[in-house]
């Protein structure tokens, strides 16, 4: 009777296994992750940066967001609202040139929606990149081209 057990325990112990891997237990959420968003470059003729770069930090307990922007003195971060099903995005980040806040999708390739500022309000669309570096060369302007 001694032998059985062990085996008793052994049958407890994988079912316990089985129990946590099982697919009702699987997260359904966005993967975490880093995921960055930018466009930030600096321009050929004069060495100004220009545009911008959104990290959105994907985590189980919780997500956050750093926002910087050409001629901010430093990154900003903050709390980031993230719906797991639409992937919508909403942020309000204050800067030394006021608030600015953000409303729109984060998808695989880009962050997609609208920027409101000091400067009112426009379209936003900043591509998914592995690294964005402020000293990239903005591209020049086309004529006559289709984009």
């Amino acid at each position: 009777m001694s032998s059985a057990r062990p085996i008793v325990r052994f049958s407890v112990l994988v079912g316990l296994v089985l129990a946590a891997a099982s697919p009702a237990a699987a997260r359904t959420s966005w993967v975490s992750g880093t995921y960055v968003y930018a466009d930030l470059c600096t321009m050929p003729e004069d060495g100004a940066q220009s545009g911008r770069r959104i990290t959105l930090k994907r985590w189980p307990k919780g997500d956050n967001l750093v926002y910087e922007g050409a001629g901010l003195p430093a990154p900003i971060e903050t709390a980031v609202t993230v719906d797991d099903t639409t992937k919508d995005v909403a942020f309000h980040v204050e800067t030394s040139a006021g608030g600015v806040s953000f409303r729109g999708t984060a998808g695989p390739d880009a962050l997609i929606g609208t920027l409101h500022s000091a400067d009112g309000s426009q379209p936003l669309r900043l591509k998914r990149v592995l690294r964005a570096r402020a000293q990239d060369t903005c591209p020049g302007e086309t004529t006559g081209s289709i984009r």
